[in-house]
């Protein structure tokens, strides 16, 4: 051990962290992580944001233990290494499904990670917690017994606090009634960059307009992708704002290349949004008849809109 020094604390509190940090920095936004299990078919549009928020509340939990030292050989490293296992089968299941495409969620937005390269982070977590398994001492100190279900408490809730479940959903998924037409021939002409044609005056159509670094509109995107997946006849079509460059990595990001869409610039894009994005129109036979947040678009409202003469 005198030969080890110090360096299996170290490690110990640095797996810990890297916890705290992964399950923290998926809450904002944690739409990204609810769509993934949705589009793998793990959980449904109700069940994905709670059992998002409970694996957070689980990386939590398992990092203050980590970096406290609390339990190591009776609870923590092991309860660690089952989880980064669960993960890492999750990530081979997306990596088999999805192929190693876009962001596989494991930090978030704010550090992305192909499904590859989050189970070469995750060997060597697990590697590191097998290290600390068999060269760790065991702590002197034992933890209050008060003070587990106090961190056990603070894990569960904070996820549910710093980013609550709208559970009003249900009230706010009906979009906003409007009744105007749509200018499609902003959408012809020098502003169209490229894309596929789109004739807005015959049928239904919901029509989504994205700027292509907008966050928000990224997590819509990739929204549109889980549904229009789950349901091909749903007649999306995406109308994006952007360089050319972005064009690659919007779609990564968002999967959502299954969806048709056409790159609009300068000032059409923005006299026919308002400047705000993401903006969703409901289109029938040329008027713009429901507008939706993203957060509100919902699945079957959306089925029972095109089933309706």
């Amino acid at each position: 051990m005198k030969i080890l020094g110090y360096f299996p604390q170290g490690l110990r509190a640095a797996i810990g962290l890297i916890l705290l940090c992964s399950g923290i920095l998926k809450l904002f936004p944690i739409e990204p992580f609810e769509l993934n299990f949705i589009d793998m078919g793990i959980a449904n549009w109700y069940t994905a944001p709670f059992i998002a928020r409970l694996l957070v509340a689980l990386e939590l939990f398992l990092g203050l233990l980590l970096i406290f030292g609390f339990y190591l050989k009776r609870f923590t490293l092991n309860a660690t290494l089952i989880t980064l296992i669960f993960f890492t089968a999750y990530l081979m299941l997306q990596l088999l499904l999805e192929g190693n495409n876009g962001n596989c969620g494991c930090f978030g937005t704010y550090l992305q990670m192909t499904p590859l390269e989050s189970i070469i982070k995750n060997g060597i977590l697990i590697s590191g917690v097998l290290f600390l398994k068999y060269f760790h001492p065991d702590p002197v100190v034992q933890p209050w017994k008060w003070l587990l279900p106090v961190l056990l408490t603070l894990s569960l809730v904070l996820p549910f606090i710093l980013n609550p479940v709208d559970l009003l959903a249900a009230e706010s998924r009906l979009p906003q009634q409007v009744n105007f037409p749509l200018d499609a021939s902003v959408m012809k002409g020098d502003a169209l960059a490229e894309g596929d044609s789109l004739q807005p005056g015959e049928g239904k159509h919901i029509i989504a307009f994205f700027s292509m670094t907008c966050v928000h509109c990224k997590s819509a995107a990739f929204k549109l992708h889980v549904m229009k997946k789950r349901h091909p006849e749903i007649p999306f079509f995406m109308v994006l704002n952007g360089k050319q460059k972005n064009l690659n990595q919007f779609f990564e990001e968002t999967k959502s290349g299954n969806i048709p869409y056409m790159i609009l610039l300068g000032e059409p894009f923005a006299k026919i949004t308002g400047g705000n994005v993401p903006t969703i129109y409901w289109v029938e036979n040329g008027f713009v008849t429901r507008k939706s947040l993203y957060i509100s678009l919902e699945e079957q409202e959306i089925l029972n809109w095109l089933q309706t003469p």
